[in-house]
């Protein structure tokens, strides 16, 4: 009788492995599906406020153009992109490597009005020292999934406004990882995503993302950055020219994202180590 449990144990792993291996290399990246709720949400001299609209998944994404208003905001564009914009998307230009066969990059973008709000604060009338808050909800994908953290990073980009400045940055492009090491940095150091020419572009393992549902196939993102973290790493304290969005003091970015990497939750593996420790159960009471 143990014999023939060993062997239809055996018959079953492999079946149950040579199907999941099959299906994905049948259907490797996985692909968001529908929409997902975007919110942001910050302090005002006059209370908190939040803005909040469903937004779905944009394969082209191409910068500001992609972006439309985020529900009532006075100066928030969104969109959410798959496979398409974000920094890793550029580093794996010269890089294919930094993102997998069965990786998906995950992006949320947010703008300025360009170039009718190019001017205006992100945030008009935010408190001083108010975090923002964005969450990404109901993100589903055509399987289960999780979040390779090491990938996630926040990123910020000024644009000529900077050249109005009594000291110009030299560099346009912020960067803040949620891990350090951050996965494929030397790759993104050899492609010039991360500097160091004058003041390093980038600070490791500066934010807090917070993810819920791995594992399954709907996910939903959170995070709260001090609205501070919108400073260029070049600032000195230096004054802004009037005319130039700066409510705190400092020129704000018109652009910033977030992107992170999802992945097949690994069932197959699970699956191979379970029929493993079966057989080696059985072989035991023999």
């Amino acid at each position: 009788m143990n014999g023939i449990f060993l062997r239809t144990s055996a018959h079953l792993c492999v079946t149950i492995v040579v199907a999941s291996c099959t299906t994905s290399a049948i259907a490797q990246k996985p692909l968001p599906i529908g929409s997902s709720t975007i919110t942001i949400g910050y302090d005002t001299n006059s209370g908190p406020v939040s803005f909040t609209d469903s937004r779905n998944w944009d394969d082209a994404a191409f910068g500001a153009a992609s972006a439309i208003p985020l529900g009532d905001a006075p100066n928030i564009r969104a969109f959410n992109a798959v496979n398409s914009f974000g920094r890793r998307t550029f580093t794996a230009q010269t890089h294919p490597e930094v993102l997998g066969p069965d990786e998906t990059l995950v992006t949320h973008g947010f703008f300025k009005d360009v170039p009718a709000g190019a001017s205006e604060d992100f945030f008009p009338d935010i408190a001083v020292g108010s975090d923002l808050t964005i969450r990404v909800e109901g993100m589903q994908f055509d399987r289960a999934i999780n979040v390779d953290q090491t990938t996630f990073l926040m990123h910020a980009l000024w644009n000529e406004q900077a050249d109005q400045l009594d000291q110009p940055y030299f560099e346009l492009h912020n960067q803040y990882t949620a891990t350090d090491p951050y996965r494929d940095s030397d790759a993104f150091e050899d492609a010039n995503v991360f500097t160091d020419i004058l003041t390093p572009n980038t600070v490791f393992e500066a934010v807090s993302p917070q993810f819920t549902g791995e594992g399954t196939d709907t996910i939903a993102f959170e995070i709260t950055v001090p609205y501070s973290i919108l400073k260029n790493l070049e600032e000195t304290g230096q004054q802004v020219p009037d005319g130039l969005p700066a409510p705190q003091g400092f020129l704000e970015p018109f652009h910033f994202h977030f992107e992170y990497v999802v992945v097949p939750e690994p069932t197959t593996l699970m699956l191979m180590s379970a029929c493993i420790g079966i057989v080696t159960r059985r072989r035991r009471n023999e």
